[in-house]
């Protein structure tokens, strides 16, 4: 599907563990702020819904399940908008294809999500309890984990090309977070307005794990198949066009 030598794929799982050790090393607290980062939004907005306009103790853990799985796609996607200019030098001695770049930013915010997916399921067992629909996250996981990879390639590759697109993609996300079901849950949305949020693969991301975590069922399989196959193949046709106007790409990086 990306066309990358399994020599290649061993760079980006050793590129990515580089950045993890280098990313840690950079604070005091190092690893933890994987976990701190999440649990401090959550902590912020709980402040907001339970003082200020109080929604409830089940909320919080509402909340911390939109949240922890919002910050992992916008995190990423957000990363990937300079993650080909940070490697110009790189790109100047190597033909190494570009779709390696942005790959190596989700391999390494993956890797950060399964420590903080941890905690989740930590928390969640103890307060709310294991059920056997979590045999279902995996998918879930796995089709968000595909969306991402796809919309940080297509970034990565826009954000050279036009530079403009960065602001963008920040607004944007800005946006989406609004707009993802992170403070509500779309069936409390007015049913005409319940479709169009639903045209955003995050929201509904959003509430298959809330379905397994919090409500004990299973998730929308039929969907979950759907967004990852959807997903795959606008990964295979960004790296198709990655490989084919690459010395465009190189070009745009250098000028």
């Amino acid at each position: 599907m990306l066309l990358i030598e399994k020599s290649q794929w061993r760079y980006a799982f050793y590129r990515a563990y580089l950045n993890l050790r280098l990313e840690a090393s950079k604070y005091r607290f190092g690893w933890l702020w994987w976990f701190l980062e999440p649990i401090l939004m959550t902590a912020v907005f709980a402040v907001v819904f339970t003082f200020i306009r109080p929604r409830g103790g089940e909320f919080v853990y509402f909340l911390v399940v939109g949240v922890t799985a919002w910050l992992w796609f916008a995190n990423t996607v957000g990363t990937s908008t300079n993650c080909l200019f940070v490697v110009k030098p790189l790109i100047a001695t190597t033909r190494l294809p570009k779709v390696l770049f942005p790959l190596i930013v989700v391999i390494t915010s993956a890797v950060k999500q399964l420590f903080v997916f941890g905690i989740l399921l930590a928390v969640l067992g103890v307060t709310h309890g294991i059920d056997i629909a979590w045999l279902a996250l995996p998918l879930v996981a796995l089709a968000q984990l595909a969306l991402i990879l796809a919309v940080a390639m297509s970034v990565a590759c826009l954000c050279v090309l036009i530079p403009d697109v960065r602001f963008l993609v920040v607004s944007g996300l800005q946006l989406t977070m609004f707009c993802s079901g992170i403070f509500f849950a779309i069936s409390e949305m007015p049913e005409a307005a319940q479709e169009w949020f639903r045209l955003n693969p995050m929201a509904v991301l959003l509430e298959q794990y809330r379905t397994i975590l919090l409500h004990h069922q299973w998730p929308d399989f039929a969907w979950c198949i759907g967004l990852l196959a959807v997903s795959s193949i606008a990964i295979a046709v960004v790296a198709r066009l990655q490989r084919q106007y690459d010395h465009v790409l190189t070009l745009r990086i250098f000028a």
